[in-house]
């Protein structure tokens, strides 16, 4: 009966209204980041795949580029290289292709007939990486690749190294 009395009130029923409209309006848990902005250094460096695939492809589709899809075995190299990174920027030395892509496509029993990387470090975020991939004329150049097909992506997350993310992006097409 009290509960009745104060729903009679017109501020209080005012006041319910608006809190029951407000409760609706929240989309997803507080704490829930979407996958490219989850920081990985926070996530223990768990790239989400999927979502870096869809964001490149959807890139690729924006410039007229056919999209690729994802191949384990590029992944396996990528994050292999990734790993190579980060201890070698532990010593010192600069974060940039080795050269060695080739070799380490044979070793990962890719017969490429093209093949193009791209390696960063310090982008916590796959948005990070993303745009600043795109603002560098190599890195945009990698991944819009035209006659790619396959894709690999890793991230490995190295706490007390000087950048602590360490990324490398790999598209090829076999032959």
């Amino acid at each position: 009966m009290s509960l009745l009395l104060v729903l009679r009130s017109g501020a209080t029923r005012a006041a319910l209204a608006l809190l029951v409209i407000v409760s609706g309006c929240s989309e997803q848990p507080t704490g829930v980041r979407p996958p490219i902005y989850r920081n990985l250094a926070e996530s223990a460096g768990q790239l989400d795949e999927a979502a870096a695939l869809s964001m490149v492809n959807a890139y690729r589709a924006n410039n007229g580029v056919k999209p690729v899809r994802i191949d384990p075995r590029l992944t396996g190299l990528a994050l292999g290289y990734a790993r190579e990174l980060a201890a070698a920027a532990d010593r010192g030395t600069a974060i940039r292709p080795d050269g060695r892509l080739d070799s380490r496509l044979a070793a990962a029993g890719y017969a490429k007939a093209a093949a193009k990387e791209s390696v960063s470090a310090g982008y916590y975020t796959l948005a990070e990486a993303f745009s600043g991939w795109r603002d560098s004329p190599p890195h945009r150049e990698t991944m819009l690749m035209p006659d790619a097909d396959d894709m690999g992506i890793a991230a490995v997350y190295v706490p007390g190294t000087k950048y602590k993310v360490y990324w490398v992006l790999v598209m090829a097409r076999e032959g």
